[in-house]
C-alpha cells in the first residue's frame, strides 16, 4: 500500500476511536470532581467539670486515588487556633494537645504544623485500600471564640476533630485562613457518642430527634462534609421547634429572647422557598442556633441573636445548605461557588419576600461599589486582603449574577438554571471550571467572554 494511503487509514482509524472516546473522557474530565480520599469517623468526646474535653478521633481512611500513599493528611484546625499560628487571630486561644497516634496501639510519627497533621504510615496504603488510626488529644475551646467557642457555660465545636484532606495529587492543606473557611473535605460518615459533666441541650450535624437535655448520648450521620456539635446550659438557652415542609427545624435562644416568633417564621419562608425553587433538601433537621456565630454547617447554622441581623444572616445560613453542603466545593479556591451563590439566592428570597428588589440587593449593591473590589471572584482566600473579599464576595459577584439572570427573565429563569445545578451536582465536589462548563452546557452557548470579565 502506498505510504499516502498507509498515512490515511492510520489518520481516519485515529479520528474514529477518538470520537468513540471523547464522550468518555468528557464524561470523566468534565463535571464534578469525583474525591480521591474519603473516611468514616468514631468520635468519642469526654467533657470534665473544668472544661476540658478528651477526644478520642478513630477514623477509617479509603484510599480512592490511583496513588500508593506513605501519609494521610488532616486539618486539625484547634491547633493553629493561637497568635503563634494565626499572627492576625483576634480571639482568644484554643488549646489542643495530640497525646498519641496510633494504629492497633502502635504509634505512628506525625508532624503538626499550623493546622496540617501529616501521619506517617507503617505500610503504604495501596489504592482501594483501607487504613484506620487513632488520635487521642484533649482541647479547650477558645472563650467567646469565631466558630470553635465556650461562651458562659455552653460549647460550641465547629472544626474540631481531626479532619481528612481532600485528596488531589497530594494532601494540599492550606494554612488556616481567618477571612474565610481554608479546609476542603469529602463526605463522610460519623458516629459520635458523648459523656458530660451534667445535662445540656445537644446539637449536632446529625439527626438528634426531639430536644431534650442529656449527659451522655450517641449520634451518627452518613454523607456529611464536617460535623458540628454543641452542648448549650440549658439555664442558658430555651427552644423551638417547627417544621418546613419535611424538616424539623429545632431553633436554640438565649435565654429571654425576644426574636423567638419572627426567626422561626422567616425560617421556615426561606426554607420553603428554597426547597420549592432549587429542590428538595434530604436532610430531616436543621438545627439553628442564635449565637452571633454566623456561620453553616450541615445541618446546623449558626444565626444572630439581635433583631438588626435577623432576617440577612439567618436566610443567608439557610442557603448554604444547598450550597456548601449538599453542592460541595473548596472554600479556600472557590469560595465564590458557595458564598456568592448563597449571597444571590438570600437576596432574590429577601426580594421576593418583600416585593421589592431593591431592598433584596441593598447590601449587595453598596458593596460592589467599593472601589477595592477585585476583578476576579475565583481567586484563593489568600490573595484578597479583608475588606477587598468581603466586597467581591459578597457584593460585586452576586451583583453580577443579578444581571446576567434579570436580562433573561429575572429571578425565574436564575432558579431554573440553579434547579439544574443543584439536582446535577447534589453530594458531588464542583469547582469555578465545573460551573463555567455546565452553563454553557445548559444555555447551550459558549460564555466565554462573559466569564473572562470576572472569573480568572
Amino acid at each position: 500500500m502506498p505510504k499516502k494511503k498507509k498515512w490515511l487509514v492510520v489518520l481516519v482509524s485515529v479520528f474514529i476511536i477518538l470520537l468513540f472516546l471523547l464522550p468518555l473522557l468528557s464524561s470523566s474530565e468534565e463535571g464534578e470532581l469525583d474525591p480521591e480520599s474519603s473516611a468514616s469517623y468514631d468520635l468519642q468526646v469526654v467533657l470534665d467539670d473544668s472544661g476540658q474535653f478528651r477526644i478520642s478521633a478513630e477514623i477509617d481512611v479509603l484510599n480512592e486515588s490511583e496513588d500508593t500513599w506513605e501519609t494521610l493528611g488532616f486539618y486539625f484546625i484547634p491547633n493553629a487556633i493561637n497568635v503563634e499560628e494565626t499572627p492576625t487571630l483576634m480571639q482568644d486561644s484554643a488549646a489542643a494537645a495530640i497525646s498519641s497516634v496510633t494504629d492497633s496501639g502502635q504509634s505512628l510519627p506525625y508532624d503538626l504544623e499550623n493546622n496540617r497533621l501529616l501521619i506517617e504510615l507503617e505500610e503504604k496504603l495501596l489504592p482501594g485500600e483501607r487504613q484506620r488510626v487513632k488520635i487521642d488529644y484533649t482541647l479547650r475551646l477558645p472563650k467567646d471564640g469565631l466558630r470553635l467557642s465556650q461562651d458562659g457555660g455552653s460549647y460550641f465545636l465547629a472544626q474540631w476533630y481531626p479532619m481528612l484532606s481532600f485528596y488531589q495529587d497530594g494532601w494540599s492543606i492550606e494554612d488556616y485562613e481567618t477571612k474565610g473557611e481554608s479546609y476542603h473535605t469529602s463526605y463522610g460518615s460519623y458516629r459520635v457518642t458523648y459523656d458530660l459533666p451534667k445535662e445540656f441541650f445537644v446539637a449536632s450535624s446529625a439527626d438528634d430527634g426531639e430536644i431534650q437535655t442529656a449527659s451522655s448520648g450517641k449520634i451518627e450521620g452518613e454523607n456529611i462534609k464536617d460535623f458540628y456539635l454543641a452542648f448549650m446550659d440549658p439555664e442558658e438557652w430555651t427552644t423551638e421547634t417547627t417544621a418546613a415542609n419535611d424538616t424539623t427545624l429545632r431553633m436554640f435562644f438565649p435565654a429571654g429572647s425576644d426574636i423567638i416568633e419572627e426567626t422561626a417564621e422567616m425560617a421556615v419562608e426561606a426554607y420553603n422557598f428554597f426547597e420549592e425553587n432549587i429542590g428538595d433538601n434530604p436532610s430531616q433537621e436543621l438545627d439553628i442556633i442564635a449565637n452571633d456565630g454566623y456561620m453553616e454547617y450541615p445541618n446546623a447554622i449558626e444565626v444572630a441573636s439581635d433583631q438588626e441581623n435577623l432576617e440577612d444572616v439567618l436566610v443567608h445560613e439557610i442557603g448554604h445548605q444547598w450550597f456548601y453542603y449538599l453542592v460541595a466545593n473548596d472554600p479556600f479556591e472557590h469560595a465564590w461557588l458557595d458564598e456568592s451563590i448563597t449571597e444571590y439566592v438570600t437576596s432574590l428570597f429577601l426580594s421576593h419576600y418583600y416585593d421589592n428588589e431593591d431592598y433584596g440587593f441593598e447590601s449587595e449593591t453598596a458593596m460592589a461599589e467599593y472601589p477595592g473590589t477585585n476583578r476576579y471572584s475565583n481567586l484563593p482566600l489568600d490573595d484578597y486582603e479583608e475588606t477587598e473579599y468581603v466586597a467581591t464576595i459578597y457584593g460585586k459577584t452576586p451583583v453580577i449574577l443579578r444581571d446576567f439572570f434579570n436580562e433573561r427573565g429575572g429571578s425565574e429563569e436564575a432558579f431554573d438554571f440553579l434547579a439544574a445545578y443543584y439536582k446535577e451536582y447534589q453530594f458531588k465536589n464542583v469547582d469555578t471550571e465545573t460551573f463555567k462548563e455546565f452553563f454553557n452546557e445548559y444555555y447551550g452557548e459558549d460564555y466565554s467572554g462573559f466569564f473572562d470579565e470576572w472569573l480568572k
